[in-house]
């Protein structure tokens, strides 16, 4: 049977302190590109699934980490959730990076999309560094995987793991970590609207509570994706002044901004800093960019 999984998104208009560039004929809290979305899902599981049967399942994020922040389309989860349905197959959502309250409104990003899933996996923030991870389902699919196979593992629902978790779980509701998301990662995007405004090469930036992303482009002109070496060439500056961040996107073009959900609002304030002096030497040519460049010229 087949699995399908979302590849990127659609980011939209969300209330948050940060919209996107793009402009569209959308009314407040609607999105025309969820039902384009949908039919395009529907029409490659007909090509996939040519008897309207044999879809095993169909995965995505309440948004997407690898894809820098790219969140899907609202009311799409919806109706794919219907479609996948329709073909026989389960709805799984991964919430291993928005899970736990990162996105700092909603707990989960199922919540978000207005959906329930029939599995949820989740790990990383779950266990606070220690390693663990979790899948969540109905009675009835765990009890036809426990029928279907041998299943063995060794270290799974041991009392250290289970022990982490809780209290990882435990300083979320204590610490209020799902609030502070909230308000430092509305403080981050509102730096990132004053980067985008002052340098050209910051493109769209887009986020939700602590999970958010930066893009860069050669110019807003042209909105074409920066090249990796110089990609690469910030965020070692960067690195070098105290802040560490992660790189991804279909063009691997954008910073991924997930800190931990503790960072305080003077974090975000000197990581706005330590952005606005990188892109400053990077605009004034004080950043050897060539010295990054796998194919420098000769």
């Amino acid at each position: 049977k087949a699995v399908v999984s979302t590849q990127s998104g659609h980011y939209g208009r969300d209330g948050s302190p940060c919209q996107t560039l793009r402009s569209c004929d959308c009314a407040p809290d609607v999105c025309d590109g969820a039902e384009m979305y949908a039919q395009q899902y529907r029409d490659h599981l007909l090509t996939l699934c040519p008897g309207g049967k044999g879809l095993a399942g169909f995965i995505g994020e309440g948004m997407g980490g690898m894809t820098a922040a790219m969140m899907q389309s609202k009311g799409f989860y919806k109706k794919a959730y219907e479609i996948t349905k329709s073909f026989g197959g389960v709805n799984i959502m991964d919430e291993v990076q928005t899970g736990f309250g990162r996105l700092g409104t909603h707990y989960w990003g199922f919540e978000y999309h207005g959906v329930r899933p029939d599995i949820i996996t989740a790990a990383k923030s779950i266990g606070n560094g220690f390693p663990l991870a979790m899948a969540v389902t109905t009675p009835e699919i765990a009890e036809a995987f426990a029928n279907s196979s041998l299943h063995f593992n060794t270290f799974g629902g041991n009392a250290v793991a289970s022990a982490a978790g809780l209290a990882t779980l435990k300083a979320i509701d204590d610490d209020g970590l799902m609030e502070n998301s909230r308000i430092v990662g509305n403080r981050f995007l509102e730096g990132f609207n004053y980067l985008r405004e002052k340098y050209d090469h910051v493109g769209d930036c887009r986020g939700k509570g602590l999970m958010m992303a930066m893009e860069f482009v050669e110019s807003k002109s042209t909105n074409n994706p920066m090249p990796t070496y110089k990609m690469n060439a910030i965020l070692e500056r960067t690195k070098d002044l105290g802040i560490l961040l992660g790189k991804g996107g279909l063009y691997a073009n954008c910073f991924r901004i997930q800190p931990p959900m503790c960072v305080s609002l003077e974090d975000a304030d000197f990581t706005i800093q330590v952005m606005d002096k990188v892109f400053a030497e990077y605009q004034e040519g004080k950043i050897d960019v060539e010295a990054f460049n796998p194919n420098p010229a000769k």
